[in-house]
Protein backbone atom coordinates (compact mmCIF):
# COMPACT_ATOMS: atom_id res chain seq x y z
CA UNK A 1 0.00 0.00 0.00
CA UNK A 2 1.12 3.64 -0.99
CA UNK A 3 1.79 6.57 1.66
CA UNK A 4 -0.65 8.61 -0.50
CA UNK A 5 -4.30 7.22 -1.89
CA UNK A 6 -6.65 9.61 -3.42
CA UNK A 7 -10.46 7.80 -3.19
CA UNK A 8 -11.81 9.32 -6.72
CA UNK A 9 -15.34 8.69 -8.64
CA UNK A 10 -16.54 8.57 -12.28
CA UNK A 11 -13.82 10.23 -14.11
CA UNK A 12 -16.61 10.79 -17.17
CA UNK A 13 -18.43 12.47 -14.04
CA UNK A 14 -16.60 13.84 -11.21
CA UNK A 15 -15.73 16.65 -11.45
CA UNK A 16 -14.37 17.28 -8.16
CA UNK A 17 -12.34 14.40 -8.13
CA UNK A 18 -10.45 15.61 -11.09
CA UNK A 19 -8.66 18.76 -9.35
CA UNK A 20 -6.10 16.98 -6.81
CA UNK A 21 -5.97 13.73 -9.18
CA UNK A 22 -4.59 16.69 -11.26
CA UNK A 23 -2.38 18.02 -9.01
CA UNK A 24 -0.84 14.89 -8.02
CA UNK A 25 -0.07 14.15 -11.60
CA UNK A 26 1.28 17.60 -12.48
CA UNK A 27 3.97 17.18 -9.48
CA UNK A 28 4.56 14.04 -10.38
CA UNK A 29 3.23 12.55 -6.82
CA UNK A 30 3.36 8.64 -6.68
CA UNK A 31 -0.10 7.64 -5.09
CA UNK A 32 -2.59 5.28 -5.43
CA UNK A 33 -5.55 5.89 -7.26
CA UNK A 34 -8.32 4.21 -5.49
CA UNK A 35 -11.73 4.72 -7.74
CA UNK A 36 -15.68 4.00 -6.51
CA UNK A 37 -18.75 3.92 -9.09
CA UNK A 38 -21.23 6.45 -7.64
CA UNK A 39 -24.95 6.24 -7.43
CA UNK A 40 -24.97 2.66 -6.82
CA UNK A 41 -26.01 0.70 -3.95
CA UNK A 42 -23.24 0.23 -2.12
CA UNK A 43 -21.38 3.09 -3.38
CA UNK A 44 -22.08 4.59 0.18
CA UNK A 45 -20.89 1.06 1.21
CA UNK A 46 -17.57 1.26 -0.54
CA UNK A 47 -16.97 5.30 0.43
CA UNK A 48 -17.52 4.11 4.55
CA UNK A 49 -14.05 2.83 4.88
CA UNK A 50 -12.43 6.30 3.49
CA UNK A 51 -14.54 9.28 3.38
CA UNK A 52 -16.50 10.83 6.44
CA UNK A 53 -18.66 12.41 3.95
CA UNK A 54 -19.62 9.25 2.29
CA UNK A 55 -18.86 11.63 -1.16
CA UNK A 56 -15.29 11.99 -3.22
CA UNK A 57 -12.55 13.12 -3.60
CA UNK A 58 -10.33 11.66 -0.48
CA UNK A 59 -7.47 11.73 0.49
CA UNK A 60 -5.21 9.82 2.61
CA UNK A 61 -1.50 10.34 3.62
CA UNK A 62 -0.24 7.99 6.01
CA UNK A 63 -2.68 8.69 9.44
CA UNK A 64 -3.96 11.84 7.89
CA UNK A 65 -7.59 11.99 5.84
CA UNK A 66 -8.50 14.72 4.13
CA UNK A 67 -12.01 15.61 2.27
CA UNK A 68 -13.46 18.31 -0.51
CA UNK A 69 -10.95 19.03 -3.60
CA UNK A 70 -9.84 22.39 -2.51
CA UNK A 71 -8.66 20.99 1.14
CA UNK A 72 -7.07 18.37 -0.50
CA UNK A 73 -5.04 20.55 -2.83
CA UNK A 74 -3.86 23.05 0.23
CA UNK A 75 -2.64 19.81 1.61
CA UNK A 76 -1.17 18.49 -0.96
CA UNK A 77 0.64 21.93 -1.72
CA UNK A 78 1.68 22.26 1.97
CA UNK A 79 2.68 18.93 2.83
CA UNK A 80 3.55 16.58 -0.43
CA UNK A 81 5.51 19.93 -2.65
CA UNK A 82 6.40 22.26 -0.27
CA UNK A 83 4.12 25.14 -1.19
CA UNK A 84 4.74 25.34 -4.96
CA UNK A 85 0.46 24.13 -5.60
CA UNK A 86 0.25 28.25 -5.28
CA UNK A 87 2.05 31.10 -7.13
CA UNK A 88 4.92 32.06 -5.38
CA UNK A 89 4.47 36.26 -4.90
CA UNK A 90 1.94 36.92 -1.64
CA UNK A 91 0.02 38.96 -4.10
CA UNK A 92 -0.16 36.51 -6.76
CA UNK A 93 -1.01 33.77 -4.16
CA UNK A 94 -3.61 35.47 -2.44
CA UNK A 95 -5.44 36.46 -5.48
CA UNK A 96 -4.87 32.74 -6.85
CA UNK A 97 -6.92 31.43 -3.77
CA UNK A 98 -9.73 34.23 -3.83
CA UNK A 99 -10.28 32.56 -7.59
CA UNK A 100 -9.86 28.73 -6.28
CA UNK A 101 -12.53 29.42 -3.52
CA UNK A 102 -14.47 31.40 -5.67
CA UNK A 103 -15.17 28.58 -8.01
CA UNK A 104 -15.29 26.49 -5.56
CA UNK A 105 -18.35 27.53 -3.75
CA UNK A 106 -20.35 29.22 -7.09
CA UNK A 107 -21.31 28.82 -10.64
CA UNK A 108 -24.43 26.73 -8.89
CA UNK A 109 -25.91 26.84 -12.24
CA UNK A 110 -23.20 26.25 -14.29
CA UNK A 111 -22.61 22.94 -12.25
CA UNK A 112 -26.41 22.00 -12.45
CA UNK A 113 -26.72 23.18 -16.51
CA UNK A 114 -23.66 21.94 -17.55
CA UNK A 115 -22.33 19.38 -15.53
CA UNK A 116 -18.71 17.89 -16.88
CA UNK A 117 -19.34 15.30 -18.93
CA UNK A 118 -16.45 14.04 -21.22
CA UNK A 119 -18.73 12.50 -23.36
CA UNK A 120 -20.73 15.25 -24.36
CA UNK A 121 -20.56 16.76 -27.31
CA UNK A 122 -23.39 19.26 -28.31
CA UNK A 123 -24.77 23.03 -27.86
CA UNK A 124 -27.09 23.53 -24.44
CA UNK A 125 -28.80 27.35 -24.87
CA UNK A 126 -27.75 28.86 -21.79
CA UNK A 127 -30.00 30.68 -19.15
CA UNK A 128 -29.20 34.02 -18.56
CA UNK A 129 -28.20 32.69 -14.79
CA UNK A 130 -25.85 30.91 -16.63
CA UNK A 131 -24.29 33.45 -19.03
CA UNK A 132 -23.93 35.94 -16.64
CA UNK A 133 -21.73 33.03 -15.07
CA UNK A 134 -20.12 31.84 -18.21
CA UNK A 135 -19.60 35.64 -18.49
CA UNK A 136 -17.96 36.02 -15.32
CA UNK A 137 -15.63 33.02 -15.04
CA UNK A 138 -14.48 34.48 -19.21
CA UNK A 139 -13.67 37.66 -17.38
CA UNK A 140 -11.30 35.59 -14.69
CA UNK A 141 -9.31 33.82 -17.08
CA UNK A 142 -9.14 36.55 -19.00
CA UNK A 143 -7.63 38.86 -16.29
CA UNK A 144 -5.20 36.70 -14.76
CA UNK A 145 -3.48 35.92 -17.95
CA UNK A 146 -3.41 39.73 -18.68
CA UNK A 147 -2.29 40.52 -15.29
CA UNK A 148 -0.21 37.67 -14.55
CA UNK A 149 0.36 35.32 -16.95
CA UNK A 150 3.25 36.59 -18.63
CA UNK A 151 6.01 33.60 -17.55
CA UNK A 152 3.92 30.99 -18.65
CA UNK A 153 0.95 29.52 -20.31
CA UNK A 154 -1.59 28.81 -17.16
CA UNK A 155 -2.90 31.32 -14.94
CA UNK A 156 -0.82 32.51 -13.13
CA UNK A 157 2.38 31.69 -15.40
CA UNK A 158 3.31 28.56 -14.26
CA UNK A 159 0.74 25.54 -13.32
CA UNK A 160 -1.24 26.23 -10.41
CA UNK A 161 -4.22 24.77 -7.86
CA UNK A 162 -6.09 27.11 -9.77
CA UNK A 163 -5.54 25.48 -13.11
CA UNK A 164 -7.17 22.80 -11.51
CA UNK A 165 -10.27 23.86 -10.06
CA UNK A 166 -11.06 25.65 -13.32
CA UNK A 167 -9.87 22.43 -15.39
CA UNK A 168 -13.58 20.26 -15.00
CA UNK A 169 -15.12 23.81 -16.23
CA UNK A 170 -12.95 23.97 -19.38
CA UNK A 171 -14.41 20.40 -20.08
CA UNK A 172 -17.47 21.25 -19.62
CA UNK A 173 -17.21 24.54 -21.81
CA UNK A 174 -15.75 22.58 -24.75
CA UNK A 175 -18.69 19.58 -24.38
CA UNK A 176 -21.28 22.53 -24.54
CA UNK A 177 -19.51 25.09 -26.54
CA UNK A 178 -19.32 27.65 -24.60
CA UNK A 179 -18.78 31.73 -26.49
CA UNK A 180 -15.49 33.26 -24.66
CA UNK A 181 -13.13 35.74 -26.04
CA UNK A 182 -9.65 35.35 -27.54
CA UNK A 183 -8.15 35.10 -23.92
CA UNK A 184 -10.13 32.87 -22.33
CA UNK A 185 -10.55 30.49 -25.54
CA UNK A 186 -7.19 30.16 -25.88
CA UNK A 187 -6.57 29.80 -22.09
CA UNK A 188 -9.55 26.70 -21.57
CA UNK A 189 -7.45 25.86 -24.60
CA UNK A 190 -4.14 25.53 -22.57
CA UNK A 191 -6.21 23.09 -20.12
CA UNK A 192 -7.63 20.81 -22.66
CA UNK A 193 -4.11 20.57 -24.34
CA UNK A 194 -2.97 19.50 -20.92
CA UNK A 195 -1.32 15.85 -21.68
CA UNK A 196 -3.01 14.61 -17.72
CA UNK A 197 -6.45 16.40 -19.14
CA UNK A 198 -6.19 14.45 -22.16
CA UNK A 199 -5.45 11.48 -20.70
CA UNK A 200 -8.46 12.00 -18.01
CA UNK A 201 -10.79 12.61 -20.67
CA UNK A 202 -10.10 9.75 -22.53
CA UNK A 203 -10.46 7.48 -19.57
CA UNK A 204 -13.74 8.98 -18.76
CA UNK A 205 -15.19 8.43 -22.31
CA UNK A 206 -14.27 4.91 -21.96
CA UNK A 207 -16.53 4.35 -18.89
CA UNK A 208 -19.44 2.50 -19.32
CA UNK A 209 -22.01 4.28 -16.76
CA UNK A 210 -24.59 6.61 -17.50
CA UNK A 211 -25.69 8.76 -14.71
CA UNK A 212 -28.64 11.53 -14.40
CA UNK A 213 -26.52 13.65 -11.44
CA UNK A 214 -23.04 14.71 -11.75
CA UNK A 215 -22.41 17.15 -8.04
CA UNK A 216 -23.78 15.14 -5.35
CA UNK A 217 -21.72 12.79 -4.12
CA UNK A 218 -18.50 14.94 -5.30
CA UNK A 219 -17.01 17.50 -3.23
Amino acid sequence: MKDIRLVIGNKNYSSWSLCPWLLLNMFDVDFEEIQITLYQDNTAEKLGPYSPSLKVPVLLHKDTTVWDSLAICEYISENLLGGAGWPGSPQRKAHARSVSAEVHSEFATLKTEWPMNCKASYRLSPSQELEDEVARIDAIWSCCRRRFGENGKYLYGRFSITDCMFAPIAISFESYRADLCGDANTYMQTLLDNPFVQKWITLGRREKEHLSIAYASTA
